[in-house]
């Protein structure tokens, strides 16, 4: 059964990507580097290792997930102050432990060159965390600044739809078709209710939790899942193509 992936000819879709877990592989950097900063506010905190953290919060914003541990240990502290910890720790940690994700790169320079698509990014997490990462990856050279969104732009993060549809109005794409990439369930949740053809992606997932993310994208309504960006892209070119000779 064919996706709904449908353009008219002279019609480009465009590809919102999420960043953590997706273009760069920082989600359990990212995780990691929260709890390490969290361990320095209370030791109630000391049970939130990373993969703690992954478990309830991944996807989430940290403004969010910062606030619920602020408000369920009564901690005297803010979101502000969590989030500067998490920065540095960030920061100190992004160089030696961020991996490339392999055919990302690849697939950036197939899309970006190939004029039916069009790409920007949508993320919950911190917008120079994003600038930051990406730049390590060497991404940055396929996004505009201007085509880069995080959450603090919009009312209400991921799973509301808000910050999809900001990044579509703001690229020219207002009530037009677009592609999500994500690889998580509160991402997908978002793409779907913004009416979008969301693809998941389980490349950074180890092996034994593949089986539980793969049935959390498929909880969320996830349209297609790929463990390879390159298969993934493919599917993606085939899918334009094939929407192509169908108007034809």
């Amino acid at each position: 059964m064919k996706s709904n992936i449908q353009n008219n000819k002279s019609d480009k879709t465009l590809i919102i990507f999420d960043c953590d877990g997706t273009l760069v592989n920082t989600e359990f950097l990212s995780a990691e580097s929260y709890a390490t900063s969290l361990h320095s506010i209370s030791d109630d905190l000391k049970k939130y290792d990373a993969a703690a953290l992954e478990k309830e919060f991944k996807g989430m914003q940290m403004s969010v997930s910062a606030q619920i541990l602020i408000d369920r240990y009564k901690l005297n502290t803010s979101v502000s102050e969590i989030k500067m910890g998490y920065m540095q720790q960030a920061e100190i940690n992004r160089t030696a432990q961020q991996e490339i994700i392999p055919g990302v790169k690849e697939s950036l320079e197939r899309l970006s060159k190939d004029d039916r698509f069009e790409l920007c990014v949508a993320s919950n997490g911190e917008y120079e965390n994003i600038i930051a990462s990406l730049e390590q990856a060497q991404l940055l050279e396929y996004f505009s600044k201007d085509r880069i969104f995080n959450a603090d732009m919009v009312a209400a993060p991921k799973p509301s739809p808000l910050l999809f549809l900001h990044a579509a109005k703001s690229c020219g794409f207002e009530g037009q078709h677009s592609i999500v990439i994500e690889d998580t369930a509160v991402g997908t949740l978002a793409g779907k209710a913004a009416n979008y053809f969301v693809y998941g992606f389980t490349g950074c997932v180890a092996d034994e939790h593949k089986s539980i993310e793969e049935a959390a994208l498929n909880n969320a309504k996830v349209d297609k899942i790929f463990n390879s960006f390159i298969h993934m892209t493919d599917d993606i070119i085939e899918e334009k193509s094939d929407s192509y000779r169908m108007s034809a």
